[in-house]
């Protein structure tokens, strides 16, 4: 068993290397104007990104840029920056253990890859620090805004430290776009919020702006998700458990040729990409096996007796799977592999003769597994999946060698699942302000 479990970590801790660098198309242009096309890692970014990895194709080596090397970081249909100077407030703050006493900017110019939403008559900007999201609005002929979340401490007249909201957003909007009716009649119901604030930014490009045309918008790809992301819910099926006796002493005839129910809980563990996620689940089931006590010895040899045992067989699973989306569809295929351990409880036994003594139902087994993974085909879609899986099982009766048997034999279970996703996709309502 610990040669199972240090294989199947070795595989897990390599399939997570792999996937934390998570390359996609996309594109970069230097500081002195040269367009660099290729693969751009996809860090899944919340703040500014302190490094950018390029490689010019996916077998190439990967080069490091640092944000002043750059211009823009583009992905194809994806997240767009740009390396600006921003006035950025330092003093807006929202953790209540850090809040400041009285309102004080401290707004300085920073250089910073921000992340573009809206590019065109009016531009709007997304930086998010550690607990503050700022979004900078810049119109053409005005100073750059920074409209950013932020609570201060302040004294009540009874003398109370309350907290107080200084996130004053709508007022300054009326500033900047107080010469558009069409802006400022948006103003007033648009909350803060990337959408939000676009509104407000495209009613005065669409009807104010020179141009009269809405600038070009990328809150779709804008959209922020976790580095992981964590799934689970409720699974049950059909199993058919194709095992011997593991006693040793049988013919090589079924002990529990039968399909069984299971059910259970799993859990999948997405890594960035969203290609690879570490699996488990528990499940129970029930099955039965025979088992031989010896009773006496006699002239032909040791004397058995033989018994059944029925009992719950307790699954633990983990793995990693992979999932492969189909085209112009939110189906998936699943293919997955993994290591199971086995527990037996409550198990009831049962015997034609009586036994001089009752077996320990602590030595009372189901099987041993081979040193090969389990292998799992899938289909999901939303929050159903169906999978097909199978398990090896060694052989009982001993005919191999200790090799053979380490990885072949004439034992297994099949199981046909259906599982269902508790809660939301972590990655449709994940949302920064």
């Amino acid at each position: 068993m610990r040669k199972r479990l240090l294989l199947l970590t070795y595989i897990l801790l390599h399939c997570l290397a792999a996937q934390a660098q998570t390359f996609e198309p996309g594109l970069l242009v230097r500081s002195n104007g040269d367009t660099l096309r290729g693969e751009v890692e996809n860090s899944f970014w919340t703040e500014p990104p302190t490094y950018i990895r390029f490689r010019a194709t996916p077998q190439g080596p990967s080069e490091l840029f640092r944000p002043r090397q750059l211009r823009t970081v583009s992905f194809t249909g994806g997240r767009y920056f740009r390396y600006e100077a921003l006035p950025l407030d330092h003093a807006a703050e929202t953790r209540l253990d850090r809040l400041p006493k009285g309102f004080y900017p401290d707004v300085r110019l920073d250089s910073v890859l921000a992340e573009v939403l809206l590019e065109g008559p009016v531009r709007l900007l997304r930086v998010v620090t550690i607990s503050t999201t700022h979004y900078f609005l810049d119109r053409p002929g005005q100073p750059v805004l920074d409209l950013s979340e932020r609570k201060y401490l302040s004294i009540d007249s009874q003398g109370k430290l309350v907290i107080v909201e200084g996130n004053n957003y709508r007022s300054q909007l009326g500033l900047l776009f107080g010469d558009c009716p069409a802006a400022l009649t948006v103003v007033d119901s648009a909350p803060f919020t990337a959408e939000g604030l676009a509104a407000v930014a495209q009613a005065y490009s669409a009807e104010c702006a020179p141009e009269r045309q809405p600038s070009r918008s990328w809150l779709s790809q804008s959209t922020l998700r976790r580095r992981v992301a964590f799934r689970g819910g409720l699974l049950g099926g059909v199993r058919y458990n194709r095992i011997e006796s593991v006693y040793g002493r049988t013919d090589g005839s079924c002990s529990d040729c039968k399909p069984r129910p299971f059910g259970g809980l799993y859990a999948e563990l997405f890594q960035p990409g969203r290609i690879a996620a570490v699996y488990g689940e528990l499940s129970l089931s029930p099955f039965q096996s025979r088992g031989s006590q010896y009773t006496q010895f006699t002239p032909a040899g040791l004397g058995y007796t033989p018994f059944t045992y029925r009992a719950l067989l307790g699954t633990a699973r983990l793995g990693i799977r992979f999932v492969f989306p189909l085209a112009h569809s939110e189906q998936q295929w699943l293919i997955g592999f993994g290591y199971e351990l086995n527990k037996v409880f409550s198990p009831e036994v049962s015997a034609s003769t009586p036994l001089l003594v009752a077996p320990d139902t602590r030595e009372l087994k189901f099987g041993a597994t081979t040193l090969l993974p389990n292998i799992s085909l899938g289909w999901r879609a939303q929050r159903l999946t169906a999978t097909l899986d199978g398990q090896l099982y060694a052989s009982s009766t001993g005919s191999d060698s200790y090799i053979i048997q380490a990885f072949v034999g004439n034992n297994y279970v099949a199981r046909l699942g259906l599982a269902y996703r508790l809660g939301r996709n972590p990655d449709k309502t994940f949302r920064a302000k």
